[in-house]
């Protein structure tokens, strides 16, 4: 890699830090560090997505992260499709999503715990389904990869993270998988197992009481492996 690189930001709200603020994101956190590590003349900017289902995601990419000719690209979808919800709320193009509340960083609790239980147990008894098919999930990412493969920008892709309620963390660990799989035959393109890292960790630490966005400590968590795979990129 040059000796300055320009890494771009692409992802859903957490890539941003939501429901904390930007400076607790993981990827400022680590952007941060790779600076102080590698001594390297490092330019970020980003941009979120936050709510989209990953079939919307597409039609954006060249004009919301290509279009500033990064170096790299940090990817990061999955908590809005991934997520097994009792209820939905309609988009107006027709898509449906969690129906989450507000902006809350309220930590996870013996009653929240309590809660992603019986959303497990509902929606395992009730066969429910994520919001978006998991091969469509899968395929969407990989076409985004290959689009910034076409264009010469190295993908950094941040698996899915844990859920709190079992049936959608199910879905993050299967996709998490098939995403190593995936840039396992993509030269050139970079995995970071989130999932992994949070899984050695109790839920209830990684998680808010919500049970789908990632505590302060959660970010930190990924933020460790993304520094990881960004200090071989900038380094090599």
């Amino acid at each position: 890699m040059e000796a300055g690189s320009y890494i771009r930001g692409f992802g859903a709200c957490m890539i941003d830090g939501y429901p904390h603020q930007p400076t607790d994101s993981f990827f400022h956190l680590a952007v941060i560090r790779l600076r102080q590590e590698t001594k390297r003349p490092i330019t970020t900017s980003m941009y979120t997505l936050g709510g989209f289902p990953i079939p919307r995601v597409p039609k954006h990419l060249a004009s919301k992260c290509m279009v500033f000719h990064p170096n790299i690209v940090v990817l990061q979808f999955g908590a809005t499709d991934l997520v097994v919800p009792l209820r939905r709320k309609k988009n107006r193009d027709g898509t449906t999503a969690a129906a989450f509340h507000g902006r809350s960083a309220a930590p996870a609790t013996l009653m929240s715990r309590a809660r992603w239980q019986f959303q497990g147990l509902a929606g395992d008894m009730l066969k429910l389904e994520p919001v978006t098919p998991l091969e469509i999930y899968l395929e969407t990412m990989a076409g985004l990869v290959r689009t910034l493969l076409e264009n010469n920008i190295v993908p950094v892709v941040v698996s899915p993270f844990v859920f709190g309620g079992r049936r959608s963390d199910r879905n993050a660990r299967y996709c998490a998988g098939r995403l190593q799989e995936l840039l396992a035959t993509l030269p050139k393109a970079h995995f970071v197992d989130a999932y992994a890292a949070l899984d050695r960790h109790p839920r209830h630490r990684m998680l808010l009481a919500d049970g789908g966005h990632l505590s302060l400590a959660g970010q930190q968590v990924v933020a460790d492996e993304l520094l990881a795979v960004l200090k071989r990129i900038v380094t090599a």
